[in-house]
């Protein structure tokens, strides 16, 4: 960790900052999840498995009505394996992104798994959740829209489904938003530090560099610091603060 982004708890307060990590957790926590591990590399978290289904005679009906079918593969190699499968539409597109999962026709138990990615958004102000389903099969569809249709399905079907799935639509995913979880008006550093100097392209050139007078870096916390609203003023100030004192050592 830089110098510049180890003073941020010293310069604001162990309470003022919090990390993206930290915020989904606190999501989590508020919506009863369990979060399994955080992907640094894809900035999310995936939680545990929130919902195991049997595809039964009742829950293959409900999918049936969206359009899913439940069948073997009608030639080789795909007849040894029984399919539930979207029917997407994907004509036009450059890449067919599988729409359903398969397993061997000699499987008797036939079930699907449900878990969450959870994901900072200050777009949409909180932790999204998207969903996304495995099992006990061979192989999975990775088609979002086919993923997103099954999982209304079965948030429609299951009176146990978790509440974020009754939530879901085809076309958008639910949102743990920040007055959920006690943050409403967090920003993120680099959001902050545009909204201060964001006009000033000396200044923002000047935070780019390697010469920074800037602790908390809006070049180094970025979007992944976040700083909560009660200690936004504190943070312009320190920052207006640390520019003049630049300035003053140039004269």
């Amino acid at each position: 960790m830089s110098t510049q982004l180890s003073q941020v708890p010293i310069l604001l307060g162990t309470d003022a900052i919090m990390r993206r990590p930290e915020i989904i957790e606190k999501a989590a926590t508020c919506k009863g999840l369990t979060v399994k591990r955080y992907r640094e590399d894809r900035e999310y978290s995936e939680t545990e498995v929130i919902g195991t289904y049997k595809l039964d005679k009742g829950l293959l009906e409900a999918l049936g009505k969206v359009g899913f079918t439940f069948e073997p593969g009608r030639k080789p190699p795909h007849d040894s394996m029984i399919y539930l499968t979207g029917n997407s539409n994907q004509r036009g597109q450059e890449v067919f992104e599988s729409d359903c999962w398969a397993w061997k026709r000699t499987d008797t138990n036939h079930e699907l798994t449900i878990y969450l990615r959870l994901s900072v958004s200050e777009k949409e102000r909180g932790v999204v959740v998207v969903p996304q389903v495995w099992g006990n099969c061979s192989v999975g569809a990775c088609h979002r829209p086919t993923i997103n249709k099954l999982v209304v399905a079965i948030g429609g079907y299951a009176t146990d489904a978790h509440p974020l799935l009754k939530e879901m639509a085809v076309d958008s995913y639910p949102t743990i938003h920040w007055s959920d979880i006690g943050l409403g008006g967090i920003k993120s550093v680099g959001t902050l530090f545009r909204e201060l100097y964001g006009h000033n392209e000396s200044v923002s050139r000047l935070a780019d560099s390697n010469v920074s007078p800037f602790a908390p870096s809006p070049k180094q916390a970025g979007y992944n610091y976040f700083v909560v609203e009660s200690y936004q003023p504190r943070l312009f100030e320190q920052w207006k603060n640390q520019l003049q004192e630049y300035k003053d050592r140039l004269r």
